[in-house]
Order: C-alpha cells, then sequence, then structure tokens
C-alpha cells in the first residue's frame, strides 16, 4: 500500500486545462506580471490540489469530506482568486467591460448560477447516479463526466464571484448589495449543509459500496476513525460552516468599507463647511 500522498493524478486534461488557463491570462496581460498576477497563480496552485492532488483522490474514491472540501475550495476560493488576478488593462478589456456591463443589469442571474450548481450536483439521485455512470462506463466516458463537474463549479463560481470583485469597479454592486448577495448566499449554502449533515447515513451510497482497490479503506476507517456516518456529516459541516464563515467574513469586509466610505463624505462635508466660514451649532 502506497502512501496517500503518492496518489497525484496529472492526466492530459487536466494538465491540458492548466496550461490554456495560465497561457490565456499572460496573453491577457501581455506576458507581463502584474501584482493582481499573484493572486491569479495562487488560484491555480490551489485548483492543482483540488483536481489532481491526493484531496481529489480520496473524494473520488473514499471520503465524502474530501469530495465536499475540494468543491468548495473550487467554488469559493479559487474561482475568486482567478477573477482577482484580472487587472484593469489588458488585451480584452473592452470583452470585458462589455459583458460586465450585461450581467451588472442581471447580477441575481451570476448568484443564481453559483447557487444552483452547488444544489445540483449534491441532489442525492443526480449525485449517486454520476458516480454509478462513472464505474459502468468506459473511462474516456468517466473522465468526461468528472471533468465536467469539476469545471461546471469553477465556472459557476467565477460568475458567482465576479458581481462582487469585478476589476471594473463602475460594474460591481455596492457594498450594502454585495453583503445582501453574499449572505443570502450563505443561508441557502448553509441550508445545504445542514440536510447533508442530518441526512441518513448512506445518503450518498458512492461512500457506502466502496471499491476499495487501493486498500486504503482499514487506514480511514481504522487509524483515521472516520465512519460512514462521521464522513457525511464531516462533508455536510463543511458545506455549512466553512462556507458561511467565509461569506460572513466577505460581508464584514464590505461592511467596514461602506463605514469607511460614508465616514470619508461625513469628514469631507464638515470640511466644505469649514472652508465656507460655517461652523457647528455650539
Amino acid at each position: 500500500m502506497h502512501s496517500i500522498f503518492s496518489y497525484w493524478s496529472f492526466d492530459y486534461i487536466t494538465t491540458a486545462f492548466i496550461v490554456l488557463l495560465c497561457f490565456a491570462y499572460l496573453y491577457i496581460i501581455n506576458f507581463k506580471i502584474k501584482k493582481q498576477s499573484a493572486y491569479f497563480f495562487a488560484g491555480i496552485i490551489l485548483l492543482i490540489i483540488c483536481i489532481d492532488s491526493p484531496l481529489h483522490f480520496l473524494g473520488e474514491n473514499y471520503l465524502f469530506s474530501a469530495h465536499m472540501l475540494s468543491h468548495t475550495l473550487i467554488i469559493l476560493i479559487v474561482a475568486p482568486l482567478l477573477i482577482a488576478g484580472i487587472p484593469t488593462e489588458n488585451k480584452c478589456k473592452n470583452s470585458f467591460i462589455s459583458f460586465s456591463k450585461k450581467i451588472s443589469k442581471a447580477p441575481f442571474i451570476c448568484w443564481l448560477i453559483g447557487v444552483s450548481i452547488m444544489w445540483f450536483w449534491h441532489i442525492p439521485s443526480i449525485f449517486n447516479n454520476m458516480f454509478m455512470i462513472n464505474m459502468q462506463s468506459s473511462s474516456h466516458t468517466m473522465n468526461l463526466l468528472s471533468y465536467t463537474h469539476m469545471f461546471s463549479l469553477l465556472l459557476a463560481g467565477m460568475l458567482f464571484c465576479l458581481p462582487v470583485i469585478n476589476p471594473y469597479s463602475t460594474y460591481k454592486l455596492s457594498s450594502l448589495k454585495s453583503v445582501l448577495y453574499l449572505t443570502s448566499a450563505c443561508v441557502f449554502c448553509s441550508l445545504l449543509g445542514l440536510l447533508i449533515t442530518f441526512a441518513p447515513v448512506g445518503t450518498y451510497t458512492h461512500y457506502i459500496n466502496i471499491n476499495d482497490a487501493y486498500n486504503l479503506l482499514p487506514t480511514i476507517r481504522n487509524s483515521w476513525n472516520i465512519s460512514t456516518a462521521t464522513d457525511q456529516q464531516a462533508g455536510g459541516l463543511i458545506m455549512w460552516v466553512p462556507c458561511c464563515f467565509i461569506y460572513l467574513t466577505a460581508s464584514m469586509i464590505l461592511l467596514i468599507k461602506w463605514f469607511d466610505e460614508k465616514k470619508i463624505i461625513v469628514d469631507n462635508n464638515s470640511n466644505q463647511h469649514y472652508e465656507l466660514g460655517l461652523k457647528p451649532n455650539g
């Protein structure tokens, strides 16, 4: 039996996708690394961990909680980092502005896509059928379905965060609207996490009928003390607590920003009164 840390998988599809993503990014920034590029490449590193590392291996074969962790990272951390890495000046500026202008008129669509994709892939019947098809089909079909699953989460995450962290501030939601946007998403993700946490054990049958081809199940059950029930509950809690923490943290930052903006406006108005020779009463 190999160490769990040896189960990295750099296959052609994920490698090609990441290389193309990096090349596209470098092309739009004219191959000149900028400050924001640190966000983008941090997102790429985390994406590799989510789709090629032992975390992904465990999520596909043994642990529902690992599956939930990798997908939470993709939609809530990787996707925002990739968007935050886009500088305002780039080769596709006009296209970005045009797209941003369209979604700024209907940000609810981005919200709906982000929340719906997460719910869709974790509806038990869809989730179980997906893994059943994976096990019964050829490797090509299995990979295609798995990657569609993974990359749809990435795209949904990017669309979801665009109204909040758009590189062009003109098309971002205001601070208070962003808080409402994020906290409402928090409610729905928390509800999904709550339902998973308290669902009957074995709701996700793939993790009940484990094909222990790698002889890791005794280690997981006995050495790590992760039972099927614990695994499912941990998966639900990952969707429930950390997700909500991320949303609420972002909301708090936005509220602080809003208060700072209001304070600046008040201070400026006070300064204008003094410049005009006016003094406060008293």
